[in-house]
């Protein structure tokens, strides 16, 4: 059945924009999409031929209330006009003016909860969401220690549902077979990282394991893949530590399979995570797996099992590990292929997406039962 889906977005990168981009492309083919984002592009934002609209609003990171009261104006005038059928949120700050004018226009929500709140707000979570009713609205988390959080600011458990993130496996695997082969060649041991350039990512911690690793593997060298503001520093520490020819950063990356098919051990030094689609991706190319031990990181990886675990914030802990897999290339192959097998079995992008359709089709057949309590105007006429 054909309808119309709202969705609503903070500033995005990196994965959460991946995610929502997966959305928009597989919902576009069946239903008439709008997307409202600050951006005032969204290259792709929605299939060839799609119908719908993009509209640009003030949303911006941070606390802004003269930004957010507009795009609360904004979104409410559009949602009374479209009349979609649901709202479908991203993120925490989008969720301040979005659920507001949801429940002005009297459109069902969705609320998609990618990672724990910036520092920062997280104090103030607990009595924004009981003034916006956050516990009344239906959430996803993409990973088991985001619902538990959501459960602690008092959102009832069956008002969450678990959708992990996924990935579509097939072209990661298809680009990994010149990985043993460059190894036989030359004995190099390629050692990795991707992610944006932003604290909760933990990249200093990557490059002081680099630091320690270079002088023990004459053979080892590692990249960087990625950009951000924090790239003048993160280069002058590299330069800092010693690692100028040993250490490459690669920039924004256009090919992930091809580059990570480049890796041989996968780093992934976060201080905080929702669930990284990048350690899917890593994982289905079938890179050997080092990873801090936080948010659903060990939802993918068990410790010794399909990766090697470590705590976050420590970067000689990164080093021990990494050090650990290349010392045991056998023992390294064999978590591969572990975490390759899980990750192609249990967190395919099929799986997310036939899910999310389903919670679409639960929430707006609700809302159709309940249609005579949520009576509104909308262009002269009633709901």
């Amino acid at each position: 059945m054909e309808r119309r889906l709202f969705y609503l977005t903070r500033p995005a990168a990196g994965g959460m924009r991946r995610h929502l981009q997966q959305l928009l492309g597989r919902f576009s083919r069946d239903h008439t999409i709008y997307l409202g984002s600050p951006e005032g592009e969204w290259p792709g934002w929605a299939g060839p031929g799609a119908a719908g609209s993009h509209f640009r609003l003030p949303l911006s990171e941070g606390l802004n209330p003269a930004g957010d009261l507009l795009t609360f104006h904004r979104l409410y005038m559009l949602l009374r006009r479209l009349g979609p059928a649901l709202l479908h949120i991203h993120g925490f700050k989008a969720a301040l003016p979005g659920l507001a004018a949801a429940r002005w226009a009297g459109v069902p929500v969705l609320i998609t909860i990618h990672n724990s709140p910036a520092h920062r707000v997280a104090s103030c979570l607990p009595a924004a969401a009981k003034v916006l009713g956050l516990h009344k609205a239906h959430c996803i988390a993409v990973s088991e220690a985001l619902a538990r959080e959501l459960a602690a600011l008092g959102i009832p458990r069956q008002q969450i549902s678990l959708i992990h993130n996924g990935i579509d496996p097939d072209s990661y695997g298809e680009a990994a077979p010149g990985r043993a082969a460059r190894r036989r060649a030359g004995g190099e041991i390629v050692v990795g990282t991707a992610a944006r350039f932003a604290p909760q990512k933990g990249l200093p911690y990557f490059l002081q394991a680099a630091a320690a690793l270079a002088p023990l593997f004459p053979g080892m060298r590692f990249l960087v893949i990625g950009d951000g503001p924090a790239r003048p520093a993160l280069e002058r520490q590299a330069l800092q530590l010693g690692l100028a020819g040993r250490l490459s950063f690669c920039g924004y990356c256009s090919d992930m399979p091809r580059r990570l098919a480049g890796m041989d051990i996968f780093v992934l030094p976060s201080l905080t995570e929702g669930f990284p689609l990048v350690l899917l991706e890593a994982a289905a190319a079938g890179c050997a797996v080092v990873a801090s031990a936080v948010g659903g990181i060990p939802e993918v990886i068990t410790g010794g099992v399909q990766g090697l675990l470590v705590p976050p914030a420590d970067g000689v802990a990164l080093a021990r590990a990494v050090a650990a897999l290349a010392r045991d290339p056998a023992r390294a192959r064999r978590l591969a292929r572990a975490c390759r097998k899980r990750v192609t079995g249990q967190f395919t992008l099929e799986r997310m997406l036939s899910r999310t359709a389903a919670l679409y089709d639960r929430l707006v057949g609700r809302s159709r039962d309940r249609a005579p309590e949520l009576t509104c105007c909308r262009d002269g006429g009633n709901r």
